[in-house]
């Protein structure tokens, strides 16, 4: 049997700094480019070498059937500086106790009571939009999304004076790990910067703000329905141990800062994308002034919504927000046919899987239909992956379809969404794919009155037929679009 190799080598690395220039630079087409050099690929980063797969199968592996084989990578060990030992950074036997204490808090039950507190903040933001006033799309969604996440987690405790604190602070958060993610050295999150120094203020505040909200709630015995409840009263099966205090923090910090991007990220991508493609966007308003009349969306309208899922899905797709995900192996391991040895990191892309033309047919469309259930059932496995997957994947993917499809169709049906510019919007590889503010103005609709809701559902197709896929839309179109797009400001 011939000896294993390492994975190929990418062309085009530079003496010393290898791939860390195109990296920083052209994160994304090189992302795209290096599946063109097998199932595994590798990139250097100065004296780093970090393997990039590209293949369905072998991510499944990676993250799913071979999960206890790599832990958390170095790239993400900065977040342990916001959510410590989270969901989101821990391993093994204690990441399998917390993920099935946390489970609960995310049945459908769970979510259904979720919702109303969305409609409630959705209907709030749509009302406080000034017609023919400016506003920045993506960062009117982020505010609106960790809201959400904040509400749903403290339904009580937590004042105007603190929510504002939070929503103002957590982009400051994540503008510091993506700065810092791909810093091998450690060095740019010591100095003396804005951004750290804007990541430290905002850090202290929001620990500041949760610690005061625990204590309170305990102190206090008030009954409440909410995220935080459930991780107080959560008790292991087998020991009947609760969970420690500073882990009760750690899950309250992992909920703040990963709760909003992928809502807030998806939602701002599906007006850019509605407001280049007027038919699709046609379709979408037909649906949303059948069902709702202008009304504020509902959980029990959902199933009344395929289409405005299938945008939503489609927009996932082409701008996953968790566009590269990474691990490291914890021993030597094969991949690929390829030895990858014990501490190397491991690369996952959703955007480039996403945009494979072996496994999406003309992959740079914005085609919502792709994933109609007939055609969504041809999508190779493991393929889509907006939410990731296997043991680590996110818990609150279905937290996250019903904050997006309620904010979406509520806001398609009452406003049209104009574009400042007709400059393309690129996607920001960060911590997330940022599209940055996204100026426009909004416009109210006319709509219909009286609900068809009841008929619209009977001919819908069930909402949930497809959580894997999306489709289509050019990379890095323009932000303007013949009809306007869908959209607080106070």
């Amino acid at each position: 049997m011939p000896a294993l190799t390492a994975p190929p080598l990418a062309p085009g690395g530079l003496p010393v700094i290898g791939h860390a220039r195109r990296l920083l630079r052209q994160r994304l087409d090189l992302l795209e480019e290096l599946r063109d050099h097998g199932d595994v690929v590798t990139v250097g980063v100065g004296p780093l070498r970090l393997h990039l797969v590209n293949d369905p199968a072998l991510v499944r592996d990676v993250l799913g059937r071979r999960a206890a084989e790599f832990g958390t990578s170095d790239q993400y060990r900065l977040m342990a500086r916001i959510s410590g030992n989270g969901l989101l950074l821990s391993e093994g036997a204690f990441h399998r106790r917390q993920r099935r204490l946390i489970l609960p808090a995310f049945n459908h039950a769970r979510v259904r009571g979720y919702a109303d507190v969305m409609s409630a903040l959705v209907e709030s933001w749509s009302d406080s939009w000034q017609e023919g006033r400016q506003l920045a799309v993506a960062d009117e969604f982020g505010s609106l999304a960790t809201e959400i996440v904040v509400r749903c987690l403290f339904s009580q405790g937590i004042g105007r004076a603190d929510m504002a604190e939070v929503v103002h602070g957590m982009p400051h958060l994540m503008a510091w790990v993506g700065s810092r993610g791909l810093d091998p050295t450690g060095l740019l999150a010591r100095l003396p910067t804005r951004v750290n120094r804007r990541f430290r203020s905002s850090l202290d505040a929001l620990r500041a703000i949760t610690r005061q909200v625990i204590a309170e709630r305990r102190a206090g015995g008030q009954e409440a329905d909410d995220l935080l409840a459930m991780l107080l009263g959560a008790r292991d099966a087998e020991t009947g141990e609760p969970m420690a205090e500073q882990q009760i923090h750690d899950e309250v910090m992992t909920f703040l800062t990963a709760g909003a991007e992928t809502t807030s990220r998806g939602l701002a991508w599906s007006v850019h994308l509605l407001g280049r493609h007027p038919e699709a966007l046609g379709r979408l308003r037909a649906e949303v002034d059948a069902v709702l009349a202008g009304r504020t969306a509902t959980f029990d309208d959902l199933p009344a919504l395929p289409y405005t899922r299938r945008v939503l899905t489609e927009a996932l797709r082409l701008y996953p927000p968790g566009y590269l995900l990474s691990r490291g192996a914890l021993a030597d391991t094969v991949l690929g046919g390829h030895l990858v040895p014990a501490g190397a990191t491991v690369l996952l892309s959703p955007y480039a899987l996403h945009r494979d033309p072996a496994l999406f047919a003309d992959p740079r469309r914005f085609d919502p239909d792709r994933w109609t259930p007939e055609r969504a059932a041809d999508v190779t496995p493991d393929a889509y992956l907006p939410f990731g997957l296997g043991p680590h994947g996110c818990l609150g993917e279905s937290f996250a379809w019903t904050e997006m499809t309620i904010a979406l169709a509520t806001l398609a049906a009452r406003w049209e969404l104009r574009p400042l510019s007709t400059a393309p919007v690129r996607p920001i590889p960060a911590f997330s794919l940022a599209c940055g503010p996204m100026p426009m103005t909004p416009y109210r609709r006319a709509v219909p009155t009286g609900s068809t809701t009841a008929a619209a559902a009977t001919a819908a197709t069930a909402i949930g037929a497809v959580s894997a896929g999306a489709g289509a839309g050019a990379g890095g179109g323009s932000g303007s679009g013949s009809g306007g797009a869908v959209g607080r400001r106070p």
